[in-house]
């Protein structure tokens, strides 16, 4: 994808090894993982290994893992929210992400080692005046994108298969597709918890930190964890 500064990206490469997976060296998946998904996937392998468990009390957004991880299998994963805060939305389900409002400035598009050479394109014009920009060269722009007329949002939909760099706005020839996933949006936006921080807190800036993006709220000071450390053994 493009540079994590903006929405466009659709996440980053991960590596991860280890004497379970020794067996998987060298090989690579392209299946979703989300960063919630590590609580029930570890617990389900600590499980398996040590037949002992964490019970969970409440619903939690991450899914199990553990054969994606072990043994390369498919993600379980269908969906990711990747904003919804702020006015802006993001959000992938499947091949799809739809973005919703700005998506952020861009700092280029990066390579990909399976499509050396990307093609920037663009919807094809169905308007006079766009027909006669394409054939002339000036055939649309970086920040492409169709106004929904329910609500007159900004709208940008992608493949992020086919179209890893986010280069081609389907949400024209995709409506109902467009129409799913923003109702699904909507439905997050009704159980989401508000923003503690609205808009931007200078005390969590990177240069407060050496230069280092770092969680500046402690919202665990005083609290008491009772916890259990499973020996090497054990693991």
């Amino acid at each position: 994808g493009v540079d994590q500064s903006d929405m466009r990206s659709s996440g980053i490469n991960a590596e991860y090894g280890g004497p379970l997976v020794d067996h998987l060296k060298g090989q690579e998946s392209d299946g979703t993982f989300h960063v919630s998904d590590w609580f029930p996937t570890l617990r389900s392998i600590i499980q398996a290994k040590t037949n002992k468990t964490v019970q969970i009390v409440n619903e939690i957004d991450g899914v199990d893992q553990s054969d994606m991880i072990l043994n390369n299998g498919a993600s379980v994963r269908k969906e990711i929210l990747h904003q919804l805060h702020l006015g802006d939305q993001a959000y992938r389900m499947g091949d799809y992400k739809i973005i919703v409002g700005n998506p952020g400035e861009s700092d280029g598009y990066r390579r990909h080692k399976n499509r050396p050479e990307i093609e920037i394109r663009y919807d094809e014009p169905y308007d006079i005046l766009s027909q006669i920009k394409c054939a002339i060269g000036f055939c649309g722009s970086f920040n492409d994108y169709i106004i929904d007329p329910t609500d007159g949002a900004k709208v940008r939909l992608y493949n992020v298969i086919t179209d890893p760099s986010e280069t081609y706005n389907l949400a024209a020839k995709k409506p109902e597709l467009v129409r799913e996933m923003r109702a699904k949006l909507a439905k997050f936006q009704e159980i989401v918890m508000p923003a503690q921080v609205k808009g931007k807190a200078n005390i969590g800036h990177y240069k407060h930190s050496g230069g280092i993006w770092l969680p500046w709220r402690n919202d665990m000071e005083g609290v008491q964890i009772s916890q259990t450390i499973l020996t090497k053994n054990e693991l």
